[in-house]
């Protein structure tokens, strides 16, 4: 008979609008979680969010759930702050999955991972795109080289901005540099770099960037980044990533190869569409993954990969080290843009 897995004691740093229709309803949803607390700043959202997900302790301040005795914590909290708080968690002895863009610089990131060595402890970062079934069906396809050798791509997440999503709509925090950081280039554009690495198996190793705020003038940060992009491997192409996509969003992927293509998320009924060339007159495509067949809110998956590696003590799906390139991109075209010139991406 198989032995019952352990309850994990869980809490979620954090009540915005990932914690409250990602994190806390995949944690609920499992039963060997026990959600022990919440965290947020704003007292009054912590206590409205516990007693919505029947979470027994909610504070506003983080240290006082470093007492708790967790097995596990989410970081759901600007990006500003997500070193800090990881870092205190993991020295009390919980294992860390922690909301994207890891942090908020290279030399942040990489405490981080110090530290959770040092305590033998889980890190893992919710790049959910590595997750996305597309993406998955996707990444077989070209590793199976049905396809031949990629030679380039056009990558886009676009939406019309996190005002229209976040809990504090207009004031979210997003728009505010001091504790973001970064604008839609490391909101969603970090999403998609992420992906081109791990679709392609490759890392980026030059980037010429430019971006601005164009429509959203209170923003501290930018709204809209293009990104050209050459990975090691000699793979060229272009990233966007905007939060004035009016109306309805853009998540697509195209990745160009030597011998077909490669379309995800771009045609209005089928998620993936494989087309192989055949002396010049094209080979009969491969379409998978209706739209309809997928209707409906969609599991993430980062928190039952993240829960099932602890449950199993294996590694997790999206540890902390292999997203630092991902990470170094981002600085690398915030100084492209910055300088006006094409920049190196420092290594990991």
């Amino acid at each position: 008979m198989t032995a019952k897995p352990r309850k994990l004691r869980v809490a979620v740093i954090g009540c915005g609008a990932v914690a409250q229709y990602r994190h806390l309803p995949e944690y609920r949803a499992r039963d060997d979680v026990e959600l022990v607390a919440v965290v947020d700043r704003n007292a009054r959202r912590a206590q409205a969010v516990a007693g919505r997900f029947g979470v027994p302790h909610h504070f506003d301040r983080y240290r006082h759930a470093l007492d708790l005795h967790l097995d596990a914590v989410s970081i759901c909290t600007p990006t500003a702050y997500h070193a800090v708080h990881s870092v205190a968690f993991l020295r009390a002895g919980a294992s860390v999955l922690c909301e994207k863009p890891m942090a908020a610089s290279s030399r942040e990131a990489n405490t981080m991972i110090a530290v959770a060595a040092g305590e033998q402890r889980q890190l893992m970062i919710a790049h959910n795109q590595r997750l996305h079934l597309p993406h998955i069906e996707g990444r077989k396809i070209l590793q199976r080289g049905w396809l031949g050798r990629p030679i380039g791509f056009s990558t886009t997440f676009a939406h019309a901005g996190p005002e229209t999503w976040s809990v504090d709509g207009r004031h979210c925090h997003f728009f505010r540099k001091r504790q973001a950081v970064w604008g839609s280039l490391a909101d969603l554009g970090i999403h998609k770099i992420d992906l081109m690495r791990w679709l392609l198996e490759d890392d980026f190793v030059e980037v010429a960037a430019m971006f601005d705020t164009v429509q959203k003038p209170s923003c501290e940060v930018e709204d809209i980044a293009f990104c050209v992009m050459r990975t090691r491997r000699g793979v060229l192409g272009q990233m966007f990533s905007a939060w004035i996509h009016k109306p309805g969003c853009n998540d697509s992927t195209v990745v160009y190869c030597d011998q077909g293509i490669l379309r995800l998320e771009d045609d209005a009924e089928f998620s993936v569409i494989a087309v192989r060339d055949r002396d010049g007159c094209g080979d009969v495509p491969i379409r998978g993954l209706r739209r309809g067949d997928r209707a409906g809110p969609q599991n993430s998956g980062v928190v039952d990969g993240f829960l099932d590696a602890l449950q199993r003590d294996q590694p997790v799906p999206i540890p902390a080290t292999e997203v630092l390139g991902s990470l170094a991109a981002v600085e690398a075209c915030i100084e492209s843009a910055r300088t006006g010139k094409a920049v190196r991406v420092a290594k990991g």
